[in-house]
């Protein structure tokens, strides 16, 4: 667990990430990191997933990270060259990619944020998700780059269908080393609002009203993002699990 408390021009901000591998997986091929971005506005969230059935998933995870991250604290607007950072990310990906004699190689989700002022900006690469947390519901803020979420949005399948497709891991998006264009979102942020960062074993697990409830409560940050974590394994969640939060102070 990593826990961070930044200030972004006057406004506390409250950072956690936390992670485990789950009861049945060997290896923890999540990753996360919660910044403040001292030498610039705000702070910057990361959380990625190295690929199942890539060999090094850890190490693409980590290496993505770290990359995004050094891409993000070499800039005066971190905000403004997020794409840049989840390029710089890909292309780390591809120095270190050697594949094997099956043509896998090494790959990795990435969602990325930076909090500056009353806003943030997110990107993402796969079907690792943000949400805003905002008075009690959990709004998705990214889309899934996966098979059953665009059959989900082109009407062939229902989100019902989707959970129980045994297609449901494919990705159709990833840090792979080849070329590829992260979605971008921007996002008004009030006071009280959290960014929640996660993987898939733990969105997958818990639906979004169950985010909501563990987050929006008035325990510390850090132990509500435990709580988060520990839910989706009591919930039966046999991969990874991670979350990064970012809550910006209440008013008053």
């Amino acid at each position: 667990m990593e826990t961070i408390t930044a200030d972004d021009a006057g406004t506390p901000l409250e950072l956690v990430a936390v992670t485990d591998g789950g009861p049945i997986r060997a290896e923890n091929q999540d990753c996360a990191m919660v910044v403040s971005l001292r030498h610039a506005t705000g702070c910057a969230l990361l959380v990625a997933d190295g690929m199942g059935g890539h060999p090094d998933g850890a190490l693409a995870a980590r290496v993505a990270v770290d990359s995004a991250l050094f891409s993000l604290r070499s800039t005066t607007d971190p905000a403004a060259e997020l794409v840049s950072a989840v390029a710089a990310a890909n292309s780390a990906i591809a120095e270190r990619a050697a594949p094997d004699e099956r043509g896998r190689s090494l790959g990795t989700t990435l969602v990325a944020c930076v909090v500056y002022g009353s806003r943030a900006t997110v990107a993402n690469v796969g079907d690792s998700r943000a949400y805003l947390v905002r008075g009690g519901v959990a709004m998705q803020i990214t889309v899934d780059h996966s098979w059953v979420a665009e059959q989900v949005r082109a009407g062939l399948l229902s989100a019902e269908e989707a959970q129980r497709h045994p297609r449901r891991s494919r990705i159709t998006r990833a840090l792979l080393g080849p070329a590829v264009e992260p979605d971008l979102f921007e996002v008004n942020l009030r006071p009280g609002d959290q960014v929640l960062l996660c993987t898939d074993g733990l969105w997958d697990t818990l639906p979004a009203d169950r985010i909501a409830a563990l987050l929006d409560v008035a325990a510390p940050l850090d132990a509500a993002v435990v709580a988060l974590v520990d839910a989706a394994l009591e919930s039966g969640s046999a991969d990874n699990v991670t979350a990064a939060v970012c809550r910006v102070a209440a008013a008053g």
